[in-house]
C-alpha cells in the first residue's frame, strides 16, 4: 500500500512539474507607442486558442498560457504578436495603425496619405479579396464615393463601364488604367487575384500628372511582388455556380394565341389565309419559354498559386492563376490562364534592377451570334427547340435538329447560339524592366521600359444545316437555314511600349520635407488587323473550318494605325512642420493624334493642404481624443483629353476594286476620300477645382472626408454629322463646345471592438454631380432617345408625354386645340393619349416634344458592413443610384401584336373596355394608327436600385489545428455570393446600366443579363 501511495505521489510530482512547464503566467501594461498612455480594452489573446482577457482601466492584463504567442489587437493599432519564453512581465507598445501614415501611389511615386492634398480613393487587398470576377474593373463596385461602376453585360470576362465623378465629355468619358507604370485601356488580362492595392486619382490636381490621359480620373493598380523574409506560398481557390435570376415575363403559348387572335381580328387576309395554319401551330401544344432554353446554371471555378520570398538583396514572387466562367447564356464561356513573375535585385547598395512579366492566354466566347438579345425573346411560343420532324438517324442531324419558327420572323435563338463555332483566342504579354540608381543622398534615377502585345484572332464558322418546316409555317424561310458554310477569320495585334526616365529628389531640412521629380517619357502605340471571309466547304466537321477549305467568296482586308505622344512632366510636394502642405504639378504633351500647330498641350495644377490638428492651438484644446485628424484641402489644375481617331486631322485617300472606270481600251484606277479629317481640332481642356476636407475622431476609429469640386471642360471632341448629301465617307471630329460639372462626395468609415472578440466596421461613400452643357457648336446633340442642349445636362430623354388611354370616341373628339382641331384625329378608343404642348394643331415632332426624363442619377452610393468573432468573419457590400431613370426599350420593342412574341402584360394589361382605368397597354391591334409605341414617357422608369452586391461569411482555423496539420499554416473556409438581391421598382432585367456613349446613358435595349453567383473557396498558406 505505501509502495503504491509513493508511487502516486511520484506521479503526481512529475505531472505537476510538468503542467508547471507548460503553463506560464505573464501581466504587464499596453501602452500608445506614440503618447506613451496606457491603452484601456486591449484584446490579449493566446494565438490558436479563445484563451485570453482585456487590459483594464489602467492599462493592465493578467494571463496564463501553455503556448510560445500572445496576440494583442486594439481598433486604431496593429496587432503585436508578443513570443512567451517564460513566465513574467511583459509590457507592450502597440504601433498606430492610422491611415494617415499608410504610404499610397500617386503616380510616379508613392506618398503619405497624411500629407496628400488630392483627392484620392485607395482600396487595398483585403477590400477586394475572394470576388467572384473575371475582370479586375469590376472589383471598383461600390468601393469609392465619386466612382460609379456598372456592368455594361453580363458576359463573361465584359470590361465594367467605370465613370469617375460623372460625365466631363461628350466624348470618351473612360479612365485611365495604369498598372505598375504601363498605361492600359482595358485590363482583362490582369488576374485580379495578383492586385495589392487600387488608387483612384480624381481631382485634377492628382491626375494632372498624366496629361492628357487623365481628364476623365486614372486608376492606378499595383500588383504583388516580392517580401523580405519567409518564403510565403498561397493557394486561393473557389468553385461556384451562376445564373440569370430574373427574365421578362413573356407571354405563354394559352396568352399569345389570343392575343394574335384579337389583334387580327379585323384583318382579312389573316382571317382567309392564315387564321387556320396559326390555330394548328397553337394545337400542336408547344409551350416553349425561351428564355429558360438558352440560359442555364452555368459552373465557375478559380485557382491561383502564389510564391514570394525576399532576401537581403532581392526580392520575387510567381503566381499562376486559371479562371473558368461559364456565361448564363449557353455556349459563352470565359477561360484565363496567366502568369506572373516578378523580380528585383539590389546590385549593390547604390542600384536595383527589376523586370515585372504577365502573360495571360484567354478563349473567349460570346454571344454575338444573336444580333440583338431581344431575339431571344421574340420568337413564338409555339415552336419546340428541337423538331419532331427530323429523323435523328438522319445525316446532319446535329446541324438540321433544331425546328424553325414558323410564326416569328426571328430564327430559333438555341439554333443560333449552337451551331456557329465562334470565339476569340487572346495573347497577352505584357510588363516591364527597370533601373534604380541612388546617385545621391535622397537624389534617384529611374528608367523604366513598359509594353504590352496584344494579340486577339477571332473565329467564327457558320456550318451548312437545312430546317424542316411543317405544312403549318406561316413565317420567312430564308434566314432559318444555311446552304453554304461561311468563315470569318481575322487577326489584330496591338502593340504599345513606354519608355520613362525620372529623377526624384527627396530631403528634411528642419522642418521642411522635399520631395521633387522631372521626368520624361515616351509613348507609341500601334494596331495592326487582318480580316478574311471565304465561304463554301464541302463539309461542317473541324477539318473544313479553315480558310484553305473554303472554295468561293474571297474577301480579304487590312490596316494598320499608329499614334506617339512625347511627354515632359515634373512635380513638387513639400510639406512644413507637418502642417503646411503643397503640391505643384507640370506637364506637357505632344500627341500624334492632332495636327502640327495644336500638337501640344500644357497641364498645370496646384493644390494646398493644412492639417490644423497638428496646430499648437488645436493641440491646446486638449480634444486629440475626440478630434483625432483635421485637414483642409484645395487644388485646381487642368488636364486633357485625346480620345480621338488617330488619323483624325487627315483627310486619307483610298481606293479599292469597286473604284475603278472603264476608258477607252481598258479600265482606269481611281481614287477616292476614304477619310475626312478637320486640322483645326485642338485638345479637349479639362479644369478642375477641388475643396476637402478630411476628420478623424475618437482615436482614429471614425475617418470622414469630403470633397466638392467644379469642373470645367471646353473644346469637347466629337464627331459631328454631316449633310448625307456631301457622299462623305464618315463624320469628322469636331470641338463641339464646353461643359460644367459640379458635384460633391462624402466617405464615412468606423471601426470598433466589443470585448476581446468581436470586431465590426462599417463604410459608407455617397456621391452626387450636376453636369451643364455651356457651350455647343451646333443647336443640340442627339442619341437615340436623347436630346441634349445648353443649359442641360447630357442625355436627357426626349419625347411625348403619355398622358393616358382614350376610353371612347367622346374623348378622341373633344381633344382639341383652341380652334377645335382634333389633336389625336386617327387615335381610336384604347390609343394612348399624349400632351400637345404647341399651342395649335395636330399633335407633331416640331412643337409637342420635350424633355421626358433624365438618366443621371441625383445620388450614387456604396456601404459595406465587416464583423468579426474570434474565428468568424462576415462582409457585405452594398451600392445602388437614387433618381435615375431609365428608357426601358423592351417596353415597345416587345409589346407589338406581329411576327415576334410579346410581354405578357402587353396581354394582360392592356385596355380592352370603356373605362378600363387600370390598363397600361394599349388596345392589342396590328394596325397602331395612333403610333402609340413612339418614343414617349411610356418608356421612362425609375432606376433607383438597392444592391447587395457581395456577402462573404468565413471561418479560419486555430492555427493550432494548422500546426498540426504540418500542411500549412493558415486556412480560411468561406462562401460568397455576388448580386444576391436587387431592390428596385423597375421593370427591365437590370437596373444596373453600363453604357459608354453618354448621349445613350440609361437606355435598355435587351442585353445579356448579370447573373447572381455563388461561390465556394478555401484561402491556404503553406
Amino acid at each position: 500500500m505505501s509502495k503504491h501511495l509513493l508511487l502516486l505521489i511520484l506521479i503526481l510530482a512529475v505531472c505537476t512539474n510538468v503542467f508547471a512547464q507548460q503553463t506560464k503566467s505573464i501581466s504587464g501594461v499596453v501602452y500608445d507607442s506614440n503618447t506613451g498612455e496606457a491603452l484601456i480594452g486591449v484584446s490579449v489573446l493566446e494565438v490558436g486558442t479563445t484563451n485570453g482577457t482585456i487590459t483594464d482601466f489602467d492599462g493592465r492584463y493578467t494571463l496564463k498560457v501553455s503556448s510560445n504567442k500572445v496576440s494583442f489587437s486594439y481598433v486604431g493599432f496593429k496587432t503585436e504578436i508578443v513570443n512567451i519564453t517564460n513566465s513574467g512581465t511583459y509590457n507592450v507598445n502597440l504601433l498606430s495603425d492610422n491611415e494617415l501614415d499608410e504610404v499610397v501611389v500617386i503616380g510616379y511615386g508613392t506618398q503619405r496619405k497624411s500629407d496628400l492634398t488630392g483627392a484620392l480613393a485607395s482600396i487595398s487587398s483585403k477590400d477586394i479579396k475572394n470576388y467572384a470576377v473575371s475582370n479586375a474593373s469590376e472589383l471598383l463596385t461600390g468601393k469609392a464615393a465619386g466612382v460609379f461602376v456598372a456592368a455594361s453585360s453580363g458576359q463573361p470576362g465584359s470590361d465594367a463601364v467605370i465613370r469617375v465623378r460623372g460625365l466631363g465629355t461628350v466624348n470618351d468619358n473612360n479612365p485611365l488604367y495604369v498598372v505598375d507604370g504601363q498605361f492600359m485601356d482595358n485590363i482583362s488580362s490582369l488576374n485580379p487575384s495578383d492586385i495589392e492595392r487600387m488608387e483612384v486619382l480624381k481631382d485634377a490636381s492628382a491626375c494632372a500628372i498624366y496629361g492628357s490621359r487623365g481628364s476623365n480620373g486614372v486608376i492606378l493598380i499595383t500588383t504583388k511582388g516580392g517580401v523580405k523574409g519567409e518564403t510565403t506560398v498561397t493557394l486561393d481557390a473557389y468553385v461556384g455556380v451562376k445564373n440569370s435570376y430574373k427574365a421578362l415575363n413573356m407571354m405563354n403559348s394559352d396568352q399569345y394565341y389570343n392575343f394574335i387572335m384579337k389583334a387580327y381580328e379585323n384583318d382579312a387576309s389573316f382571317q382567309n389565309s392564315m387564321k387556320d395554319k396559326f390555330t394548328n401551330q397553337y394545337q400542336k401544344g408547344y409551350n416553349t419559354n425561351w428564355w429558360n432554353e438558352v440560359t442555364r446554371t452555368a459552373f465557375n471555378q478559380n485557382y491561383n498559386l502564389s510564391i514570394r520570398k525576399g532576401t537581403d538583396n532581392s526580392r520575387s514572387s510567381l503566381s499562376l492563376g486559371y479562371v473558368d466562367d461559364q456565361g448564363a447564356i449557353i455556349t459563352t464561356e470565359f477561360k484565363r490562364l496567366s502568369l506572373k513573375a516578378n523580380l528585383e535585385y539590389d546590385i549593390n547598395k547604390f542600384i536595383t534592377v527589376g523586370a515585372n512579366v504577365n502573360l495571360a492566354k484567354i478563349r473567349k466566347r460570346d454571344a454575338g451570334a444573336i444580333p440583338s438579345f431581344d431575339f431571344i425573346q421574340k420568337a413564338d411560343p409555339f415552336t419546340p427547340v428541337i423538331s419532331p420532324l427530323v429523323d435523328p438517324s438522319s445525316e446532319n442531324y446535329e446541324y438540321n435538329k433544331y425546328a424553325p419558327t414558323e410564326w416569328s420572323y426571328d430564327p430559333n435563338p438555341v439554333a443560333m447560339l449552337e451551331l456557329p463555332n465562334r470565339y476569340n483566342d487572346i495573347f497577352n504579354v505584357f510588363g516591364n524592366v527597370f533601373a534604380h540608381i541612388k546617385l545621391y543622398k535622397g537624389l534617384s534615377y529611374r528608367v523604366q521600359y513598359s509594353f504590352e502585345r496584344y494579340h486577339d484572332t477571332f473565329k467564327d464558322f457558320r456550318p451548312v444545316y437545312s430546317s424542316t418546316f411543317s405544312e403549318d409555317n406561316l413565317a420567312n424561310q430564308e434566314s432559318k437555314y444555311n446552304k453554304e458554310t461561311q468563315l470569318n477569320n481575322n487577326s489584330a495585334v496591338t502593340s504599345n511600349y513606354l519608355v520613362e526616365q525620372r529623377l526624384n529628389y527627396n530631403t528634411t531640412i528642419g522642418r521642411h520635407k522635399l520631395d521633387a521629380m522631372v521626368a520624361m517619357t515616351y509613348e507609341k502605340n500601334s494596331s495592326e488587323g487582318i480580316n478574311a471571309f471565304k465561304r463554301k466547304a464541302l463539309g461542317n466537321d473541324e477539318i473544313y473550318q479553315i480558310l484553305d477549305a473554303q472554295t468561293a467568296g474571297d474577301n480579304t482586308s487590312g490596316g494598320k494605325e499608329t499614334s506617339s505622344m512625347l511627354s515632359y512632366l515634373g512635380r513638387i510636394n513639400y510639406v512644413y512642420d507637418d502642417r503646411y502642405l503643397a503640391t505643384v504639378n507640370f506637364r506637357a504633351d505632344g500627341s500624334s493624334r492632332f495636327a502640327k500647330r495644336n500638337r501640344w498641350g500644357y497641364f498645370p495644377s496646384v493644390s494646398l493642404g493644412w492639417r490644423v490638428s497638428n496646430e499648437e492651438f488645436f493641440k491646446n484644446l486638449n480634444i486629440e481624443n475626440t478630434i483625432s485628424n483635421l485637414k483642409l484641402r484645395i487644388g485646381w489644375g487642368q488636364n486633357g483629353n485625346q480620345r480621338i481617331d488617330r488619323d483624325a486631322p487627315l483627310t486619307l485617300i483610298g481606293t479599292n476594286n469597286e473604284n475603278q472606270w472603264y476608258f477607252g481600251n481598258g479600265y482606269s484606277q481611281g481614287y477616292v476620300p476614304t477619310y475626312v479629317g478637320n486640322a483645326d481640332i485642338k485638345w479637349e481642356t479639362s479644369q478642375q477645382t477641388n475643396v476637402g476636407l478630411d476628420m478623424s475622431f475618437f482615436k482614429n476609429s471614425l475617418d470622414v472626408n469630403m470633397d466638392f469640386y467644379v469642373k470645367k471642360t471646353s473644346d469637347m471632341l466629337l464627331n459631328m454629322p454631316i449633310p448625307s448629301f456631301g457622299a462623305f465617307p464618315n463624320s469628322p471630329f469636331f470641338n463641339a463646345g464646353d461643359l460644367k460639372n459640379t458635384g460633391f462626395e462624402i466617405v464615412v468609415n468606423y471601426r470598433n471592438q466589443i470585448g476581446k472578440d468581436f470586431n465590426y466596421n462599417v463604410g459608407l461613400n455617397m456621391s452626387t454631380y450636376k453636369t451643364e452643357v455651356t457651350k455647343l457648336t451646333s443647336e443640340y446633340l442627339s442619341g437615340n432617345t436623347s436630346r441634349t442642349y445648353v443649359g442641360g445636362p447630357i442625355g436627357r430623354f426626349w419625347g411625348y408625354k403619355q398622358i393616358g388611354i382614350f376610353q371612347n370616341q367622346e374623348e378622341i373628339d373633344n381633344y382639341v386645340d383652341k380652334n377645335g382641331t382634333k389633336i389625336q384625329p386617327n387615335a381610336q378608343p384604347g390609343d394612348f393619349k399624349f400632351a400637345k404642348l404647341g399651342e395649335s394643331g395636330e399633335l407633331n415632332d416640331d412643337d409637342d416634344r420635350t424633355f421626358i426624363g433624365d438618366p443621371n442619377p441625383d445620388l450614387i452610393y456604396g456601404f459595406n458592413l465587416g464583423f468579426s468573432y474570434k474565428n468568424f468573419d462576415v462582409s457585405m457590400a452594398f451600392q445602388g443610384t437614387i433618381g435615375n431613370d431609365i428608357w426601358n426599350v423592351a417596353k415597345g420593342s416587345l409589346a407589338s401584336a406581329g411576327r415576334q412574341n410579346a410581354l405578357a402584360d402587353a396581354y394582360t394589361k392592356a385596355w380592352t373596355k370603356d373605362g378600363d382605368l387600370n390598363a397600361v397597354y394599349p388596345r392589342i391591334t396590328n394596325s397602331d394608327s395612333n403610333n402609340n409605341m413612339r418614343s414617349s414617357s411610356f418608356y421612362v422608369e425609375n432606376g433607383s436600385y438597392l444592391r447587395l452586391q457581395n456577402m462573404q461569411i468565413g471561418y479560419t482555423l486555430p492555427s493550432h489545428i494548422c500546426q498540426k496539420s504540418k500542411l500549412f499554416s493558415s486556412c480560411r473556409f468561406y462562401v460568397s455570393g455576388q448580386n444576391i438581391f436587387t431592390l428596385t421598382g423597375y421593370s427591365g432585367l437590370d437596373p444596373e446600366l453600363g453604357i459608354n456613349n453618354p448621349l445613350d446613358m440609361g437606355v435598355d435595349t435587351t442585353r445579356y443579363p448579370s447573373s447572381r453567383t455563388f461561390t465556394f473557396g478555401v484561402n491556404l498558406q503553406f
